[in-house]
């Protein structure tokens, strides 16, 4: 009986244990390329929310974005003080600063220490950078970020489960063809082979389109999501500032709407949604849609018309199955061992 009862506690502790990938049990089974994830656009420019000294595309920093969910972060790389640093700065360096890419790599690479289930991915954005290839592949070693680099593109992407256990949680596309081809460990993936990269970014009032429809032998899509304006800082003018305005409809229902319309046009699945000041709106719900898994509000009902006489103990159709609940006997066994356990222990 004994040994029975430690069997049984051990089996349970086994289903309480179950492995998640990115936050979700479901999608360890998955490959990278068939999973949706939020990413950052300009991940490293934040600026106050409520007193805002300049114009900045996100409210909080790179570590709460992790923390929150986010799983992709774009980084415009520019040349720094000199040209063994590199910069993070958009539009340019005399309106958001963001530091250098060593120090956001540092945040990142601690972050991936502390959450060994999670699969993030870095954009190196900026096509003609004047950023020094050797100096970029420094701040990746000298980071520690590399030792998580996903090393080149593989022939078919893996599942996150498998990343995970291989240690290799940190993906990076590179724009630019010259920072592509600068590492020789190969970690550094181009865009140009790999990366569908929609049309974006739009102006208010702009319809959201799908394009370009030139698809070759890239699997994975990135649809920029999120909108400029025209603007003078500085005494400059820019084409592409940040627009803090009518984000619970940016990043609402238009979020899924944009999402879902690219969608039926591509013949990849999105893996990117790349957005301003994530923390505004409700992009949680439609990505959680987006991947096929429950969210709040979710019912038999958003999956059987009211017509249709559904066997109202029926599963949800389109949601992940849970893990099935421990059956009654089993709780009658567990039962009978506690209490197995309490008598030997008041008999002592």
């Amino acid at each position: 009986m004994l040994a029975l009862c430690l069997l049984l506690q051990l089996s349970a502790g086994v289903r309480a244990a179950a492995k998640v990938c990115n936050q979700h049990e479901e999608l360890c089974s998955r490959a990278y390329n068939d999973v949706t994830s939020i990413s950052t656009h300009a991940s490293f420019a934040v600026t106050n929310q409520t007193k805002p000294t300049k114009p900045g595309t996100q409210f909080k920093g790179i570590n709460d974005q992790l923390n929150d969910g986010v799983r992709g972060l774009h980084f415009n790389i520019m040349q720094g003080s000199s040209a063994s640093q590199v910069s993070l700065c958009y539009p340019d360096c005399t309106v958001n600063d963001g530091g250098t890419l060593l120090d956001s790599l540092k945040v990142v690479k601690a972050w991936l220490d502390a959450n060994k289930n999670d699969v993030v991915t870095i954009f190196l954005e900026g096509v003609g950078t004047d950023a020094s290839p050797t100096a970029v592949v420094k701040a990746f070693t000298d980071s520690g970020a590399d030792k998580y680099a996903l090393m080149g593109k593989p022939k078919s992407w893996p599942t996150l489960e498998k990343m995970i256990d291989d240690g290799t949680t940190l993906v990076v596309f590179a724009e630019d063809p010259n920072i592509a081809a600068a590492n020789s460990k190969g970690y550094f993936i181009s865009y140009k082979d790999t990366v569908l990269k929609l049309d974006g970014p739009f102006k208010y009032g702009d319809e959201w389109t799908c394009g370009p429809w030139n698809r070759t032998s890239q699997s994975i899509m990135l649809i920029p999501h999120f909108i400029v304006q025209t603007a003078t800082y500085g005494g400059a003018t820019y084409n592409n500032m940040p627009y803090p305005f009518n984000l619970g409809t940016t990043n609402g229902y238009q979020y899924e709407f944009h999402a879902v319309s690219c969608r039926g046009g591509q013949s990849i699945w999105i893996n990117f949604m790349e957005v301003d000041f994530y923390d505004q709106g409700d992009l949680k719900t439609p990505t959680l849609k987006l991947n096929a898994l429950p969210y709040e509000g979710d019912n038999k009902k958003n999956f059987y018309p009211e017509f249709f006489d559904a066997d109202p103990e029926a599963p949800i159709a389109s949601a992940s199955t849970p893990a099935a609940p421990l059956s009654t006997a089993w709780h009658i066994a567990l039962g009978a061992c506690l209490l197995l356990s309490l008598f030997n222990a008041l008999r002592i």
